[in-house]
């Protein structure tokens, strides 16, 4: 009497099955990335003037900032993905140029290794300026033609008038001055609240008359017996 057939198909059927699950290739756990791709999604640049936009002082530190959202996707020995996660970098400017824009004129700048631009509206290239029409200075940053920023600081009306004084009092000649005229230069410039600038002209002065000690001692004196604010 012949066996029946049906449970050897069964058998023969269900190895078939095991062997065609077995060879289909399995995501090992823990699948090493051996590629990489950034795309990028957004680039932009970001200017930080401080919560006050209104000049005040001739100087103000501004902080550039690169900022770049990348997504990356890496990707196994068989080039399928295995991970997927976006990358955020923000870094600074750094010794990048800045343009700033004054009455129509362009100045070039440049940020320091911290991103940093350290302003100083009395500046040698800014002596041309008109500071009694002077209203509004124009900071701008440039990565590219569609990555740029652009920043509007204003002046004050007590700035104006402190800058109009204060740029003779800075840049006008030392050696066609005597040393009273040099000492009021110093003190005006004290009184203007100008302490970085004052201290900057006597220590000028000091180095000035270093090859004169007569006259160096004569206006140290004078500088100390002046009348202070």
């Amino acid at each position: 009497m012949r066996q029946p057939l049906l449970p050897w198909l069964l058998w023969l059927c269900a190895g078939i099955t095991l062997t065609a699950c077995s060879s289909q290739p399995q995501q090992p756990p823990g699948a090493v990335a051996v590629r990489v791709e950034r795309t990028l999604v957004s680039h932009n640049l970001r200017i930080d003037a401080g919560e006050q936009l209104v000049l005040t002082s001739p100087q103000r530190n501004v902080r550039v900032t690169e900022q770049q959202l990348h997504q990356v996707t890496e990707f196994d020995a068989e080039d399928r993905p295995v991970n997927t996660h976006e990358s955020y970098q923000a870094l600074p400017w750094d010794a990048q140029p800045v343009t700033l824009i004054a009455e129509g004129k362009r100045f070039s700048l440049l940020t320091d290794h911290d991103g940093v631009l350290r302003l100083n509206l009395l500046d040698e290239q800014f002596i041309e300026l008109d500071f009694e029409s002077l209203r509004v200075v124009q900071l701008v940053v440039r990565a590219s033609p569609s990555v740029v920023a652009e920043q509007n600081l204003l002046v004050s009306r007590e700035l104006r008038a402190v800058l109009q004084e204060a740029v003779a009092l800075v840049h006008d000649s030392l050696e066609e001055s005597d040393v009273e005229q040099w000492v009021y230069r110093v003190r005006r410039l004290n009184e203007l609240g100008l302490n970085e600038e004052s201290t900057q002209l006597e220590n000028m002065l000091i180095l000035l008359t270093v090859g004169d000690p007569e006259l160096q001692a004569e206006f140290t004196h004078t500088l100390e017996h002046s009348e202070r604010p």
